[in-house]
């Protein structure tokens, strides 16, 4: 099962999308962005803790030295108001040449179609291709868009925009960074590990570290001095325990029940 089927409900976006799209046409919004019109230089507008996007731009730095700095991620408050982006230096500026940095509105009146308004509206998380967004530069964007949730409300966002399809290990990881997120916001520690300690030997354990650091099966059965189709079996294993449907979901929930951190994150561009 790809692990995106497990994040959205693609009919019920495509339902909302069309919506979006209705209303826009109804209102003759132009296909165009005017910079101008929304760029918020009002800071006490911003209202997110600033431990929020320290948290943030820390988890994100990982990520993107980990995988690629070309992914643009976006701290977006519940008024959909771009708060922080983190992103590579030439990203940072390509977003500002197109008017979009931190006070750009994702609110459907600014921007048109786009997944960070129909997240909010759905209260669930949205991945929307370019030809869905209804304005330019958006529509350039593959766009992953996820609520940030306090007590059932919608506190703010994660956006995560790409030229390119965004894969699994992204959407998983943006997952973990709203978790990681609302348990700052919560003050809470979510520790899950107890209940799994009894299941996993001090083998699966060992298995799990190293794949979080990019080894291949064959890689893990020689320093294990094991054959390919043990490594395989513990594998299949971790997957039943974790109840995942790949390496990638196996480790990111590993991060949140607290086997690994999130600065042991190593993936490939492609697990």
């Amino acid at each position: 099962m790809d692990i995106e089927q497990m994040y959205f409900d693609y009919n019920l976006i495509k339902e909302e999308v069309t919506a979006s799209w209705t209303r826009c046409l109804k209102n003759k919004k132009s296909r165009n962005i005017n910079p101008e019109t929304i760029i918020n230089e009002d800071k006490n507008s911003y209202y997110m803790d600033n431990k929020i996007k320290k948290h943030f731009f820390k988890k994100v730095k990982i990520i993107n030295e980990r995988l690629d700095p070309n992914y643009c991620f976006f701290l977006i408050n519940n008024k959909f108001v771009v708060e922080e982006i983190a992103a590579g230096f030439s990203e940072i500026n390509k977003l500002k040449r197109a008017g979009i940095q931190k006070g750009f509105s994702f609110s459907e009146e600014f921007s048109g179609t786009n997944a960070v308004f129909l997240a909010g509206k759905l209260k669930k998380p949205v991945h929307i291709l370019p030809g869905h967004h209804f304005c330019k530069p958006l529509n350039g964007w593959y766009s992953v868009a996820t609520p940030i949730m306090k007590e059932e409300r919608v506190y703010g966002f994660i956006n995560v925009v790409h030229k390119d399809l965004i894969p699994n290990e992204i959407i998983c990881l943006s997952n973990l960074l709203v978790d990681n997120i609302q348990l700052k916001i919560a003050n809470k520690k979510l520790n899950f590990k107890s209940s799994y300690n009894k299941k996993l030997t001090e083998k699966q354990i060992f298995i799990l570290k190293q794949l979080a650091k990019g080894l291949t099966d064959r890689a893990l059965a020689k320093e294990l001095h094991l054959s390919k189709s043990t490594i395989q079996y513990h594998k299949k294993k971790l997957f039943l325990l974790f109840k995942a449907h790949s390496t990638v979901e196996m480790i990111v929930k590993a991060f949140k029940y607290g086997f690994l951190t999130f600065e042991e994150v190593n993936f490939k561009k492609r697990i």
